[in-house]
């Protein structure tokens, strides 16, 4: 079998026979088969759990309890404009993906630019030169 590929339900019933009515190991019918361990154990506690070999269904997921025409009700006290961005006077976008009402840097104009790119000034040599003392300063330490 190759990887990730389903397993045909034909394969899954021969490892349930296998293991049940030839009493093979997981080792064993791995080998047979030509697929892992892990796939006939996948196998056989789905079959042990459900009583057949068919895979369960996909997906499931949460749905909204609110359904029909209380949905329709919904959508027509909040209207159409529910969920979409709206710019307002002030140049800030409200809406439901915004996080902060900040405007962009570049929207800020010309002087934003360099507030990120100035580097601040250096500390004054004399705080940053280590001060050592005459002539013991270059010698090493004993």
């Amino acid at each position: 079998m190759s990887e990730g590929q389903p397993n045909p339900e034909k394969l899954r019933r021969a490892i349930v026979r296998a293991f049940h009515d030839e009493g093979l190991a997981y080792a064993q019918i791995a080998h047979l088969q030509g697929i892992g361990e892990a796939t006939v154990s996948r196998v056989l506690r789905l079959y042990r759990e459900t009583g057949d070999v068919v895979p369960r269904p996909k997906g499931g997921g949460n749905f909204s309890p609110i359904r029909g025409k209380v949905t329709t009700e919904i959508k027509r006290l909040v209207g159409p404009e529910a969920g979409r961005k709206r710019a307002r006077a002030d140049g800030r976008v409200d809406g439901p993906h915004r996080r902060c009402h900040q405007p962009a840097l570049n929207a800020m104009g010309p002087a934003s630019t360099g507030l990120l790119t100035q580097k601040s000034p250096s500390p004054p040599e004399s705080v940053t030169r280590r001060k050592t003392s005459g002539a013991g300063a270059s010698s090493p330490r004993s």
